[in-house]
């Protein structure tokens, strides 16, 4: 759900003008193995994926 109001609100205006927190920025990196890692700042990653695939919807 929030990330249809951030979609929403940031499609118009500011989501703070509709007391949406802002969209946290993450660290984006990948592993030797070409997986995919998520961060914030310099902590540790909060989730990975070894081997991701893609999709189509």
């Amino acid at each position: 759900m929030r990330a249809r109001e951030w979609a929403i609100a940031g499609a118009f205006r500011d989501p703070t003008d509709y007391n949406i927190p802002a969209l946290p920025s993450w660290r984006v990196s990948r592993t030797e193995r070409g997986g995919v890692a998520f961060a914030v700042g310099d902590e540790e990653p909060f989730i990975t994926a070894q081997d991701p695939v893609r999709v189509r919807r």
